[in-house]
This record gives C-alpha cells, structure tokens and sequence, in this order.
C-alpha cells in the first residue's frame, strides 16, 4: 500500500479560526499604532478606514490562497462536501498503489494548491480534479468544462509541475518534469496539451504506466516526500 499524508475529510490542525484571530490581532495593532488618542479619537478612526481595509482585503486574499478549502467548509458546506467525496474517490485509487509510491495530499506549495503529489524512483504524478459539472470539450485549444473554461486550472497544473521541477534541479541535482493529471468523472477527451485526462476509476493504472522504470533514486524520493511534508503540508 503507498504512504498517504493526509487523507479526505480528515481535520487539519491549522483552520480558518487560526487565520482569523491572525487578521484580527494584526488590524488591532495596526488600529493602535494609527490612532493619536491625544487628538480626536473618532476622527482618527474615520481616516484609518480606508489604509485598514486595504490590508484586510490582502490578508483575507492570502488567507483564501493559502487555505481555501477552510474556507469553503465554513461558507459552502454542500460544494466542501463534494470536494471531499471527489477526492475520497481518487484517494481510494492511490491507496492501492504499492509501498513505493509517496502520496501528499492537499497543500499549498508557494501559493499553487496542490490536490495530490505522488512520488516514486518511477517518476512524479500531479493530479488536479475538474470540479466544475459538464462535459469536456475543447474550443479553440482551450479546454471547458460545459460552458466554463478550464484554462486557469490547466495552466496552474503545468506550472506547479514547473515548481517541482525547479526544486528538484535546485535541490536534489536532478533533472525530472512531474507528469501532470487532470482527474474528470466523465470524458472522451484522454489528453489536452500533455496533461493526461483520466477517471477516478483508471488513475492508479494510468500512474504505474507513467512510472514504470527508475528515473529517481529511492533515498531523493523520500527525502523529497519529507521535505514537501514537513515544510509545505504540515502548515495546511
């Protein structure tokens, strides 16, 4: 059975009630070294309006990149919930890949979510979930889903696939470019722009072929996994 950190649905040790009493220490902060209570204290407050939200609009930005499926368990409960059985599904197909395959799941890597990384001496697998309902179809190179484009999701896919690249080169002297995933309930479209599309069903087959060989020593891919974990996961 592959390693899994992280699992659907399970409860992160760090929440939105974390990013929340952070925002709200910083703006009274902020609000105390703004305001001369000397002076006329209403008036200080009318004229710190405007820099304050400001900095709540940033906060509340990073907040929501850094942790947006928290932030959907509290504001959208039913959309969390099929966030949760989508990924229950994938994660069920993951588990059974065997002991040399790494799996992190759910966390942010330099402000690019990342739904499942997978590792292995075979290669390295990112996979990303069509969320949005409808059929895939592609309309002048750009992928949709029904009558929304896919194109931010795609793009950020092949990106983070970027990201790792880079890290490896920098860190591990190695050369390997993730292969990335799209993961769709329904779809007669197999591959858009060296992105594989594949069921929840097919993804475990689909990643051995991807991995079949050792392009990674076996210490880099855990070493890898323990980094990624430690700095990237644990914070989410």
């Amino acid at each position: 059975m592959a390693f899994m950190h992280g699992y659907p649905g399970e409860v992160r040790q760090h929440g939105i009630a974390r990013h929340v009493a952070l925002m709200v220490i910083v703006l009274v902060v902020l609000l105390g070294l703004m305001i001369d209570f000397r002076g006329d204290i209403v008036r200080e407050l009318l004229s710190g309006l405007v820099p304050l939200a400001i900095i709540l609009a940033l906060m509340l930005f990073v907040s929501l990149k850094i942790n947006p499926r928290g932030w959907k368990r509290v504001f959208q409960k039913g959309a969390y919930q099929r966030v949760i059985e989508q990924d229950l599904a994938v994660a069920g197909e993951l588990r059974g890949l065997d002991d040399n395959y790494f799996i992190i799941y759910d966390f942010i890597l330099e402000l690019f979510p990342i739904e499942f990384l997978v590792l292995s001496p075979g290669g390295i697998c990112i996979i990303a979930h069509v969320r949005q309902e409808g059929e895939l179809s592609i309309r002048d190179g750009i992928l949709f889903a029904g009558e929304r484009t896919l194109e931010v999701l795609t793009g950020n896919l092949w990106r983070v696939c970027h990201l790792v690249n880079i890290v490896l080169r920098k860190g591990y002297q190695v050369d390997v470019m993730p292969h990335p995933v799209l993961v769709a309930e329904r779809s007669e479209i197999a591959d858009y722009d060296g992105i594989a599309i594949r069921s929840p069903e097919g993804l475990a087959d689909h990643i051995r072929a991807e991995t079949d060989g050792t392009v990674l020593e076996r210490e880099i891919v855990e070493g890898f996994a323990y980094y990624v974990k430690e700095r990237y996961a644990s914070k989410t």
